[in-house]
């Protein structure tokens, strides 16, 4: 039957003609991103180098997005661009011709308003838009082909051109697996009841679509079931070990639950019995957006929902059969959700906000026309973009294997040198037991040369506990070079990485809430603690996330720390005490400047705390495990730490330039006068450049320490990120202008000064910038 269907109007093609178009060029990223750094910069560009040197995701890669990851990230690499542009055309199509498929003849002059909604919601250097379109794509699919039974006349190029394009989404995103999965078999039980050889079709396209975008993306075909199980413990882990609140406004989730609620109940009309599928679908799509949106609660985030909302509302009123006032309702319920959500964060300026429309659209046309007339001129800005990112320190001309910890892989990934990464290629995203487990195995089995080691948590996590399993390895099996632009280079001792083993393991049980006596140690003390949530825990975990746990520490000077503590990561253990916060701790661990570095970081005693909802949702019973952990002392991580005196030429003979300043020794400001210092370990930082005005860097960095009789002896300074100076001189290549260094007054005499020398070239030039310092003990000169 065809229920009373009118036919077109001219002005109805015309408009979904308008509509296919703007569609295309509001998904399609003809305007790509290049490669960035930072934490979401380095996996979209390092998901493009693990498609493009066909590394095996599933095994050698395992991350929440998959080969086709730049079809959401929209960045640009040469050997996956094809991919991504022609993904993004499917989904285009695929999604204009569901909604052409899934109005009436006589809304379909409506058409337009879609893709103008998706451009209301785009931001620029923001991609949470597609999560709502993507999401959206898969109810295209059952309404369509409810729709064509309803009518008599099934949409079959629609309806196929879905399920095509419904396939590569889980290539995409994995937890893109669901909505496509759940969609798809609602489609396939509403082709059973009237046609199974369609539901039958639908299930065969869409394996076989999925078979082809996997092998065209050059992966090997028996990865594919790996490929998902692997997505297992990301999607099951994700709401534990990455939950947060950052702004987290809670009135954002009663706005968006009374929304949802509204939606589905308005989606109902038209009779239940008959169009089951519509509230089911929408209440789908909106708890997925839910979980997407509020498990990871900060501003970027709640902008999904705002999205979502929106869009939902629309193709509400797109569909028919709900009615025309709930259709309108439906519009307007999900334009005053995104209203309260989305300009809770950004400034309520609708004049703004249709400027961002347009330009949306004018830089996807021009970058169109650009691809079209320049093809090679994207490349040539692509290599200049790593010649960009690579020319920092320590990732200048690098050669062989190497791998990056803990997750800013984009200036390794562009400085030539080949990547060999762990599964889990950042180490925050390493969160449940299987796959810390995944990263420390491939450290001891197949261990890159060289790996360049940093210590920069998220969330507020205690620092050792990300890739804390592989630490042992690190520990063991490598050791460091040297340190430099904030991080140390570690090389493989051996073929196969030594592991070392916690010993003289002690186990004890304690409540939640409750202090635990740190076992007392010369050596560094391993842990691992058990923590397990409660059935109604799970339950809500599942709904939602439950409430977060931090790991609380007492320090032997009687000072106390609170971390992030994630239940997935401290049942495979990590090391407590001390606590290691930066790349030069982590190097002392194996120097023997240990106790002189790290004696203020030694933890006596711990706890689990939590917050309000704690005793329902997590157990109350905690098994704590600590161990010894006897890390070997290296001359090298002495050399890399503290250096090398050699004697230096007389002060009056250097050249006299630069800018420089010596701003702290051992956090005492370096402001005239003499520091009076003890004998033992000081750390020296500073900043210095050739030319602060003209934004020249030097060469590298030494301190100069010159005696009362004239002797000079030079150490080299470790090069570390100074933004405020390149900020202050308005001069970004001053970034790493920054110096460090930790001098051994045990080993200069009584009175010294010290200033900086500069590497220009070849030649060392002195800054005019002088300590003074005085120590109470002479020892022997080097």
């Amino acid at each position: 039957m065809n229920n009373g269907e009118v036919a077109m109007t001219r002005l109805g093609w015309l408009a979904s003609v308008l509509a296919c178009i703007l569609t295309i060029l509001v998904l399609t990223p003809f305007a790509v991103e290049l490669p960035i750094a930072g934490v979401d910069g380095s996996w979209a560009y390092a998901m493009n180098v693990a498609t493009a040197e066909h590394l095996r995701f599933g095994k050698d890669i395992i991350f929440t997005f998959g080969p086709l990851a730049s079809i959401y990230t929209e960045v640009f690499h040469p050997a996956t661009d094809h991919l991504m542009i022609g993904g993004a055309l499917l989904l285009s199509v695929a999604v204009f011709a569901g909604l052409f498929a899934v109005t009436s003849p006589h809304r379909r002059v409506l058409l337009p308003l879609f893709p103008f909604l998706v451009a209301l919601t785009w931001l620029p250097d923001w991609d949470g838009w597609r999560d709502a379109v993507f999401m959206l794509l898969p109810l295209l699919l059952p309404i369509t082909v409810a729709r064509g039974q309803e009518t008599g006349k099934p949409n079959w190029a629609a309806i196929i051109l879905l399920a095509v394009a419904i396939a590569i989404l889980p290539l995409i995103k994995g937890s893109l697996s669901v909505p496509a999965a759940l969609a798809s078999l609602v489609a396939v039980l509403l082709c059973w009841r009237e046609s199974p050889r369609l539901a039958i079709t639908l299930f065969v396209v869409e394996v076989g679509v999925l078979m082809a975008a996997w092998l065209i993306a050059g992966q090997s075909l028996l990865d594919l079931p790996v490929y998902f199980l692997a997505q297992m413990p990301l999607i099951s882990g994700y709401t534990d070990g990455m939950s947060v609140s950052v702004d987290g406004r809670p009135l954002n989730i009663v706005i968006y639950l009374v929304a949802s609620v509204m939606l589905v109940a308005l989606s109902a009309f038209g009779g239940v019995r008959r169009r089951w599928y519509l509230p089911v679908l929408v209440a789908l799509y909106l708890f997925v957006i839910f979980k997407a949106s509020f498990v990871r609660h900060d501003p970027p985030h709640a902008l999904i929902a705002s999205s979502a909302l929106l869009l939902m509302g629309a193709l509400l009123y797109l569909v028919p059969g709900t009615g025309k006032r709930p259709g309108i309702a439906a519009m307007a319920v999900g334009t005053l959700g995104y209203g309260l959500l989305a300009f809770a964060f950004l400034p309520l300026d609708p004049v703004a906000s249709l400027a961002r429309v347009g330009l949306k659209f004018e830089l996807s046309v021009e970058a169109a026309w650009r691809r079209a007339t320049e093809p090679a001129l994207l490349a040539k800005e692509y290599q200049s973009r790593l010649a960009l990112l690579a020319d920092r320190p320590p990732f200048k001309e690098l050669s062989g294997d190497a791998d990056l910890y803990p997750w800013d892989l984009s200036p390794l990934l562009a400085s030539g040198a080949s990547w060999k990464p762990r599964p889990v290629p950042q180490s925050y995203a390493a969160f449940s037991p299987s796959l810390l487990d995944a990263n420390a195995e491939h450290l001891r089995s197949s261990p890159p040369t060289r790996i360049f080691f940093n210590i920069n948590p998220i969330d507020q996590r205690y620092p050792s506990m990300e890739d804390g399993a592989s630490w042992l390895t690190l520990l063991g099996g490598f050791r460091a070079q040297r340190i430099d632009g904030g991080y140390a280079l570690l090389s493989r001792r051996d073929a196969v990485a030594a592991t070392l083993q916690p010993r003289s393991a002690s186990s004890t049980a304690v409540r939640m809430g409750e202090d635990v006596v740190v076992p007392e140690s010369q050596a560094p003390v391993w842990v691992s603690i058990d923590v397990q949530p409660t059935l109604l825990g799970r339950l809500f975990s599942i709904l939602y996330k439950a409430p977060e746990l931090t790991l609380q520490v007492r320090y032997d000077n009687g000072e106390t720390a609170s971390y992030r503590f994630i239940a997935g990561l401290a049942r495979s253990g990590f090391l407590l005490s001390p606590t290691i916060t930066d790349v030069n701790d982590f190097v002392a661990l194996a120097s023997s400047h240990r106790d002189d570095l790290l004696r203020d970081r030694k933890v006596v005693a711990m706890g689990i705390r939590g917050a309000s909802g704690t005793r329902l949702m997590w157990k109350s019973a905690v098994r704590v495990s600590f161990a010894r952990l006897d890390v070997p002392t290296s001359p090298e991580a002495d050399a890399a730490l503290a250096g090398t005196w050699k004697h230096g030429d007389a002060v009056e003979s250097y050249v006299a330039a630069g800018d420089c300043h010596i701003d702290t020794v051992d956090q005492l400001q370096a402001e005239g006068g003499t520091l009076e210092l003890p004998a033992g370990l000081v750390k020296v930082r500073g900043w210095s450049a050739l030319d602060g005005a003209r934004g020249r860097p030097n060469g590298g960095a030494f301190l100069l320490a010159s005696a009362t009789d004239g002797r000079t002896w030079m150490l080299p300074a470790n090069r570390v990120p100074r933004p405020d100076v390149a900020a202050y001189f308005k001069q970004p290549a001053l970034h790493y202008t920054g110096f460090e260094a930790f001098v051994d007054t045990r080993q200069l005499p009584e009175d010294v000064q010290i200033r900086v020398l500069q590497k220009d070239g070849e030649q060392l030039k002195v800054c005019a910038a002088v300590l003074a310092i005085h120590r109470a003990r002479a020892a022997e000169l080097p």
